[in-house]
């Protein structure tokens, strides 16, 4: 992201294939890794390493906090099953025995759990283990239960003993450490008392068998698609059998699918976002209106220009919104009268290959007042200027400020004051209402930019 940070979040909720409501995530939600998940008919979302989670409250439609919640990934009449994730040294998994309480682990890394008759089966990407007998397994000293694990942090400085458990299926190809793409088991279910698996390649995807230890394709179900789910969400994919729900990637960047197993059917969903994902590349003509149309609503009245009203003018002119999740301040020099800044707006306008122009507006949220406005023209993102024409790119940002400053003459007059140095131009003009203009070049070896900057002086 342009501003840093990780990327927006929202609740969509359907009903009938019809959009009902969207809500706003809370900033907490904005991490990198969430775990989203259904328990007891409740939605739960759980951020990486914070004991902090939310309950969604679907009669009022908001997120509440909650102060705990647990690792729970299979439930049945005789055993909770727990698992945990260290990273690189690995994870366990956990048997909690509902009437004596005593604890039973093995080394297995969140792994989702089906049962046949009085047989557990727990599948990872690239192994199946089978466990007949969970008491089977290493038993719990006191120190190393899943509660006191998760109370101290011990985490992976013990391992238990391999016991109680048969490996069926094992990628023995399998390079933990090599991370370009490899077949792999996507899920696995039980049809007509036999453990059946999703297994994907490069190509397709496959309902499977396990034979002598090797996987067995026997019917293709998909087509050019690339299964997903979010690193450190496990939580109640099969709570209580139930098969967990699939999401995957299309080769259209805007259109995903989820696939659900319900008796002796796959069925596939497929989810169309008809909401631009990236920006368009307007060419100059237009970036010019854009920001002609800027300058005119900006400095009609500056002093009553709200956030409001730009959002509505900025999705007339159909710019696209990079607004980040986080506050971006200003210092004193543009800020004078030291306004509260505590909410932005941000907009990309891509010009061409070469340069695109972000604008930012620093207000204050009490009034809604913008205080600030500030325009970079900067190299397009993902442009490719190759080595050795950094010079001809310093050319076009020359022109292009060149462009700009006619602009404002014609829109301004006469600047105040001007500063031709060659690397570093600036202009700037001063008009009425104590209104501030400034723009500046900055050409520094394989650095090119263009500011400009509005504000109120004192």
């Amino acid at each position: 992201m342009k501003y840093g940070g990780y990327g927006k979040r929202w609740l969509y909720i359907f009903s009938n294939n019809q959009l009902e409501k969207v809500i706003d995530c809370p900033e907490q939600m904005q991490t990198v890794y969430l775990d989203f998940y259904v328990q007891n008919d409740s939605i739960i979302l759980k951020p990486y390493m914070d004991k902090q989670s939310y309950h969604f409250d679907n009669i009022n439609f908001k997120w509440n906090k909650i102060d705990k919640t647990d690792d729970l990934i299979f439930e049945d009449s005789d055993f909770y099953v727990y698992s945990l994730d260290f990273g690189e040294w690995g994870g366990k998994t956990w048997f909690k025995d509902k009437i004596t309480d005593s604890q039973y682990v093995l080394e297995s890394t969140t792994p989702l759990i089906n049962k046949i008759d009085n047989t557990y089966y727990l599948t990872n990407s690239f192994q199946v283990l089978k466990i007949d007998n969970p008491k089977e397994l290493t038993k719990c000293d006191s120190d190393v239960t899943y509660e006191n694990i998760q109370k101290t942090g011990k985490n992976y400085s013990w391992y238990s003993e391999s016991k109680g458990y048969e490996v069926i299926y094992e990628d023995e190809n399998v390079d933990y450490f090599d991370f370009t793409y490899h077949p792999r088991i996507i899920s696995s279910f039980v049809f007509n008392n036999e453990l059946l698996h999703i297994y994907e390649t490069d190509t397709a995807s496959h309902l499977s068998r396990i034979e002598n230890n090797k996987i067995q394709p026997f019917e293709k179900i998909l087509d050019e698609v690339s299964f997903f789910n979010w690193y450190y969400s496990y939580r109640c994919k099969n709570l209580n059998g139930t098969n967990e729900l699939l999401k995957f990637n299309t080769k259209n960047d805007q259109i995903y699918g989820l696939t659900t197993i319900k008796g002796n059917k796959i069925y596939v969903t497929y989810l169309v976002n008809d909401v631009e994902l990236k920006p368009k590349t307007l060419g100059i003509v237009r970036s010019n209106e854009i920001f002609e149309n800027r300058l005119e609503t900006i400095l009609a009245d500056f002093s009553k220009l709200t956030l409001a009203e730009i959002e509505s003018k900025e999705k007339e002119w159909k710019t696209f919104d990079i607004t980040p999740n986080h506050k971006i301040g200003i210092g004193d020099s543009w800020n004078p009268n030291n306004y509260e800044i505590d909410i932005n707006k941000s907009y990309l306008v891509v010009e061409d290959s070469i340069i695109s122009n972000l604008i930012m507006y620093y207000a204050t949220k009490e009034t809604d007042l913008v205080r600030a406005v500030t325009i970079d023209w900067e190299k397009t993102q993902n442009s490719r200027i190759e080595f050795g024409n950094e010079k001809s790119a310093s050319e076009v940002f020359l022109t292009r400020f060149n462009d700009l400053v006619l602009i404002l003459n014609n829109e301004l007059g006469e600047p105040n004051s001007i500063n031709e140095e060659k690397k570093n131009q600036s202009y700037s003009w001063t008009i009425q209402n104590k209104i501030t203009i400034k723009i500046k070049l900055t050409r520094q070896d394989n650095y090119n930019n263009i500011r400009m900057v509005i504000y109120e002086r004192k």
